[in-house]
């Protein structure tokens, strides 16, 4: 294991730009992570908004007694939109750890010697 003092920022640069993050994890990372920024929550808030708006449909449906096809097809709706949303930021967030876990590799670190390296060069 290489002492991460002993890494210099072009090092570390020139090992991190070789393993750049794809679009699939930028896109996740950029709309979905709690550092999301104003400008980019409009997706974020328009998927939130969406998913309660199909589970109160589908929940007050079944309140009131609404026929099963009127409860029916928010719950299915509902149920596709978030299984496909989660598989795809679960995905996202393995493809970034194991991008991470690469330059790790390259350049004999722990993760926390990566975090700690990102503090003390990006900060």
């Amino acid at each position: 294991m290489a002492n991460p003092n002993k890494i210099t920022k072009k090092q570390f640069d020139a090992v991190y730009n070789k393993h750049l993050p794809s679009k699939w994890i930028k896109f996740a990372y950029k709309y979905f992570s709690t550092e999301t920024e104003k400008g980019d929550m409009k997706l974020k808030s328009f998927i939130i908004y969406f998913l309660l708006g199909v589970f109160f449909i589908g929940f007050f449906g079944t309140m009131f007694n609404f026929s099963r096809t009127m409860i029916l097809i928010p719950t299915t709706i509902y149920s596709i939109v978030l299984v496909v949303l989660v598989l795809y930021i679960f995905s996202a967030i393995i493809l970034n750890n194991i991008r991470i876990g690469k330059i790790c590799k390259e350049l004999g670190i722990t993760k926390i010697q990566y975090n700690l390296l990102l503090n003390i060069f990006y900060s």
